[in-house]
């Protein structure tokens, strides 16, 4: 009878251990935030975050399940728009940009198939480089996705604003 009340001891303990934990995690994301790879179906996120992208670079599609055809960087993962961007301004610096990395060149941007030319510009970043925009969002990858075919960022809550894919045409999914 002992060893049944040490057990049910040691396991209430770990019980209010990890919600002690929960509990501790849940404070330190603002409310109604997602850190960055977390959430239902969202892998964590890889250790270090993608290298930004410099040169001449082709901005594709790739076709995610649940979106269909979503633009992508060169290395074919997902790039995403920020509702807090104003037409064409990038607001996602310092921090932010460590989970949501700009897709940045030093020589303008190519379409690839299914993507226009003439949605496909450049903007100076307020912390250096030339971010890439397509319809008037500058795009940013999401350390959430690991490799091309996924779409983990779409819909997230994060740095004080909403992260969406982009279709082919340049409107969020």
């Amino acid at each position: 009878m002992v060893h049944l009340t040490r057990a049910r001891t040691a396991a209430l303990g770990g019980i209010g251990l990890a919600g002690g934990v929960l509990a501790l995690i849940a404070g330190c994301v603002p409310g109604g935030e997602e850190p960055a790879g977390s959430g239902v179906g969202t892998p964590p996120p890889p250790a270090t975050a993608p290298a930004v992208t410099g040169g001449a670079i082709v901005v594709r599609t790739q076709p995610v399940p649940g979106l269909g055809a979503v633009l992508t960087g060169p290395d074919g993962r997902a790039v995403y728009l920020f509702d807090q961007d104003g037409d064409a301004e990038p607001t996602c610096l310092d921090g932010c940009a460590r989970d949501w990395p700009p897709l940045t060149t030093n020589d303008p941007p190519v379409a690839g198939p299914e993507v226009n030319q003439e949605l496909l510009t450049t903007v100076r970043r307020p912390d250096g480089g030339n971010q890439v925009v397509y319809n008037g969002h500058p795009l940013y990858y999401y350390i959430g996705d690991d490799v091309p075919g996924q779409a983990n960022g779409n819909g997230v809550r994060s740095g004080g604003g909403y992260w969406y894919a982009l279709s082919p045409a340049g409107n969020r999914f």
